[in-house]
């Protein structure tokens, strides 16, 4: 099949861009290998830092194809999830989802699975799954109810209403806000700002910040904070930032 995905590299920036708008970006049969081939090499490269999801036309992603149930084409997901982000636990570098349009059923799982979600003031976000005889068991239904409180969860994903995206800022589940056709742009402009920080401190964080959602016990939170921190205050880059400070100049991270 085609490619599903575009892929542009911008500095440390990489901008994947799902490319089907006219099925609105629906997964086709091969998609997620594709995705998630995309990813591991995102995560394998270290002169990549921060990646942006988001998809062509007037759809971030409308979930799966249903064709591809109906004509025998699909295929299981891979190990690393739906678009090869949703159970992929290699990754440990930031990922922005820009939410240009709608985003249904497994779209609305990637879309919860990223770290940051920017969205346009028109897009949307649904598990529509029950009303076609299937669940949302890609780990949306998790994710919304860690992210939303759980009556407001229950209610979308028991009925598959949608979710304006202003109503989701309203509740925190999308970061920040953008125009009608401004979400990329948006996308960027946070991108520069994570860009700013050290690699190692970014992942650090990020790791730190997961294992809180994922509900793991404190304990084993600390073990991973001692870990981190050891290693961080023997980076270069954290004396780098020390003396950066110090001199008052922007420092020069080198990602060790």
């Amino acid at each position: 099949m085609a490619d599903f995905c575009t892929v542009e590299r911008d500095g440390g920036l990489l901008v994947v861009t799902m490319n089907r708008p006219e099925k609105l970006n629906a997964f086709q049969a091969d998609a997620h290998e594709q995705m998630a081939a995309i990813f591991n090499a995102f995560e394998d490269d270290d002169a990549l830092r921060v990646a942006i999801l988001t998809g062509a036309g007037r759809a971030f992603c409308a979930g799966s194809d249903i064709s591809c149930y109906v004509d025998g084409t699909s295929r299981p997901l891979p190990p690393e999830g739906g678009a090869g982000i949703t159970h992929n636990r290699r990754l440990s570098k930031p990922i922005i989802a820009a939410v240009n349009g709608l985003a249904m059923g497994g779209g609305c799982e990637v879309a919860l699975a990223c770290d940051l979600i920017v969205a346009a003031e028109d897009a949307a976000f649904a598990l529509p799954e029950p009303r076609v005889g299937a669940a949302a068991l890609g780990g949306g239904l998790v994710q919304l109810c860690r992210k939303l409180p759980f009556s407001v969860a229950m209610s979308l994903i028991l009925t598959g209403d949608r979710l304006s995206a202003v109503e989701a800022h309203r509740f925190g589940l999308v970061s920040e806000l953008s125009p009608a056709g401004k979400v990329l742009e948006t996308a960027r402009a946070l991108a520069t700002r994570i860009l700013a920080g050290a690699p190692l401190a970014i992942r650090a964080t990020r790791a730190i910040a997961r294992a809180a959602l994922e509900g793991k016990p404190s304990d084993e939170i600390d073990r991973i904070e001692a870990t981190l921190r050891a290693d961080l205050m023997a980076s270069a880059d954290f004396t780098e930032g020390m003396t950066a400070f110090m001199e008052k100049r922007a420092p020069s991270w080198q990602g060790r």
